[in-house]
């Protein structure tokens, strides 16, 4: 194996790879990607059983090879190889693997390709194709609502609802809910399916670092028990989250006894003044309608805060308590200059709506305060 390439095309293929790798894995191998020649490309691959990530760079490739190395130790060893110079990558027989850069020169001990985990094939029977920023703004405005619990493992991914009148992308811990919709995509079958949130933030980084333009598109494909996503010069295959995840469309709120709209940065900033009072433990912010005003509060053992907001507001006096965070969370990912919520009573879920913006819903939880 004996290849050339230019420091800054290398980087970026490692960059693109190396964030998914998990240092608490007990398979030493885990800790290495694969390197690999297809004909005239350089191919790079990581893996850690449930999710993998391959990417082509363009490199001259003199002799045709493979070989996997540590992950780390080759990405700090390319990032402090001279700018201008070009790196001479050989492999020798004994699976020392050399770098070479101008006069610096060093060589790790890589392991042949036969004990790296073999890498699904993308299958293609289900696929959709979609605008990859349309993808990362969905993503990204309703991943904060899935739950982080190993306990909750199907909350551990965003479920993606594919019908003929429209596509859905959701999340929930239990106590919060988000949902993303999409006009309906032509030509597609349907699915119902749950991604893990780990891929999909891999894959909104990905697309952060790619830039793509107007005309750029990502490839979704969907199976059984695996879902892939190409762009460019990149793919990522996950394995899906099996069971059922929870019939969300009944904790929406239909009716709306109760509402207000009111600016989204203004009670941002009055929420979050209130939650340097709440506390660490139980934490609650306290909403409060009455006669055009609306009064955010929150107390602890030693601190107290009020805050008074104007909203069009004249019906019965009217409290409601949540956790802070969670109203955070939400005002924090609205774009839009107003937000709306919506009150069957105190005791029920609030639908927070952006104003304007019928793409996105948030459902959350009051507490008792």
């Amino acid at each position: 194996m004996k290849i050339n390439i230019t420091k800054s095309t290398l980087l970026e293929g490692i960059q693109i790879i190396s964030a998914g790798v998990s240092s608490r894995t007990t398979l030493p191998i885990l800790h290495n990607f694969l390197m690999e020649t297809d004909h005239d490309k350089l191919k790079l691959v990581r893996t850690d059983m449930e999710m993998a990530t391959v990417h082509y760079v363009n490199a001259e490739i003199e002799e045709a090879g493979s070989i996997t190395i540590p992950l780390k130790e080759f990405s700090d060893i390319i990032k402090n190889l001279p700018d201008n110079k070009e790196i001479n990558l050989t492999l020798d027989e004994n699976n020392k693997f050399h770098i070479k850069s101008g006069k610096s020169k060093f060589w790790v001990i890589g392991t042949p390709k036969n004990e790296y985990p073999a890498i699904p094939e993308v299958e293609h029977q289900n696929s959709v194709v979609l605008d990859p920023l349309e993808l990362q703004n969905m993503i990204e405005k309703t991943a904060f609502s899935a739950s982080t619990q190993e306990t909750r493992y199907i909350l551990n991914g965003l479920l993606w609802n594919n019908t003929a009148d429209k596509f859905e992308i959701v999340a929930t811990d239990g106590g919060r809910l988000a949902i993303a919709t999409h006009t309906a995509l032509p030509g597609s079958k349907e699915f119902k399916i749950i991604i893990p949130t780990k891929i999909l933030n891999e894959l909104c980084r990905y697309i952060t670092i790619a830039k793509p333009g107007k005309d750029s598109t990502i490839k979704v494909n969907v199976s059984s028990n695996q879902v892939s996503f190409m762009m460019n010069e990149t793919t990522f295959i996950s394995r899906l989250i099996e069971g059922n995840f929870p019939n969300y469309n009944q904790v929406i709120p239909t009716k709306k006894n109760i509402n207000f709209e009111v600016f989204n940065k203004e009670l941002l900033a009055s929420t979050r003044r209130s939650a340097l009072c709440a506390g660490e433990f139980g934490s609650v912010v306290k909403y409060k309608l009455e006669n055009n005003n609306l009064t955010v509060s929150s107390n602890s053992q030693n601190m107290e805060f009020t805050d008074e907001i104007p909203v069009e507001y004249n019906q019965e006096t009217f409290e409601a308590a949540f956790n802070p965070q969670y109203i955070i969370d939400v005002l924090k990912n609205i774009s839009s200059e107003k937000v709306s919520f919506s009150f069957v009573n105190a005791s029920q879920p609030v639908l927070v709506e952006p104003v304007g913006d019928v793409m996105f819903k948030y459902v959350i939880m009051p507490v008792r305060a």
